[in-house]
């Protein structure tokens, strides 16, 4: 007799997603399971993989491209011990190399620490683990509504797709989790939940990358460096350089403060550009203008208050399964991640 094979969804493309993916396909293949005995599907709202460890090329040069998210990857002991199979593996294949730059004004991180940068790009670490999960997310898949219908979950995007899943796990930021229509019921069963839930902060901030042509230089004494003192910009690396490519042509990323961000959090990136290239100009005013620009703004970037206990998942409900998870419910780096996908794939199975 066939059965019809479980559906599950993981929504959005980020780093988790993309872990859980390949956590799942392996443990499948360990147990021996086929290929084909669970059905998942990754949805993103986005154009591209990566979430918050994006990284943008120049629509001039095609190996000019800029991190506009997470810099690099710190490791401190604990980890380097727990996950240590994941990070040999990454510096086995070339996902990461050591960070060889200084980075100017660095808090002194804690004895044993090893700092990561991506060569290729932040979004070459998310795209590693999706290609191990054999899976080809699906873009432009904003979900707007998830409704329990018969015992399973209904789906639906803002664009009008709707599908049946058995399972549904949200990665996205808590925010965006607690707008989702359909899952008012939810909360409203568990007032307590919802509290920890609307206890989740972050911090926001606007990013600027800065692609160069090919034979540019630069007059800048370091790679990076943290700006405590700038009123506007808070970090600046020569992006290429800080990932060991400095035969690429130049790439430059400016991150604001957590103060400005907060303070034009509501304005559109096309208001908060002119404000950026004013700071920029006056800030650093030896700095060549650059032949592309792209500015983005990160309304969650790092998470702030995590989720309280720090489980790495949440049940939201048992029967259809619906579970959130990633860095809001550990901490707010690659490790973190990690542990959550870690933790999703168990509630999973």
């Amino acid at each position: 007799m066939l059965t019809k094979m479980p559906k599950i969804l993981l929504v959005g493309s980020g780093i988790t997603s993309s872990l859980v993916a390949s956590l799942l396909h392996q443990k499948a293949q360990i147990l021996g399971h086929e290929r084909n005995s669970v059905e998942i599907s990754i949805w993103d709202k986005a154009r591209g993989t990566g979430g918050r460890m994006s990284t943008s090329r120049s629509p001039l040069h095609n190996k000019c491209t800029a991190d506009l998210g997470a810099q690099y990857i710190s490791c401190t002991p604990q980890y380097t011990e727990s996950h240590k199979i994941i990070y040999e593996e990454l510096l086995q294949v070339g996902i990461l190399e050591p960070l060889k730059q200084t980075i100017t004004n660095a808090k002194e991180p804690e004895q044993g620490t090893n700092t990561y940068v991506v060569p290729d790009g932040m979004s070459s670490l998310v795209k590693y683990f999706t290609t191990k999960s054999k899976l080809q997310p699906s873009f432009e898949h904003h979900v707007s509504e998830i409704k329990q219908l018969g015992g399973k979950w209904h789906v639906t995007t803002l664009a009008g797709k709707s599908e049946v899943f058995d399972a549904v796990v949200l990665t996205m930021p808590v925010p965006q989790l607690l707008n989702l229509n359909g899952l008012s019921s939810i909360f409203d069963e568990n007032i307590e939940m919802k509290k920890k839930l609307e206890a989740v902060s972050y911090s926001s901030r606007y990013a600027l990358g800065l692609f160069y042509d090919e034979g540019a230089s630069l007059n800048l004494p370091f790679s990076a460096s943290y700006l405590y003192q700038d009123p506007v910009f808070r970090f600046i690396a020569v992006d290429n350089v800080k990932r060991n490519r400095p035969e690429l042509p130049i790439s430059v990323v400016l991150h604001t403060s957590v103060p400005f961000g907060l303070e034009h959090i509501d304005k559109t990136v096309g208001e908060v550009e002119p404000i950026l290239k004013k700071a920029l100009q006056q800030s650093f005013p030896n700095l060549p203008p650059p032949k592309a620009m792209k500015c983005h703004k990160w309304k969650f970037s790092q998470v702030f208050t995590p989720y309280s206990g720090q489980p790495g998942v949440i049940e939201l409900c048992r029967d259809p399964l619906l579970l959130a998870g990633g860095d809001s419910f550990t901490h707010s780096n690659f490790d973190g991640c990690i542990s959550s996908a870690e933790s999703i794939v168990n509630a999973l199975s």
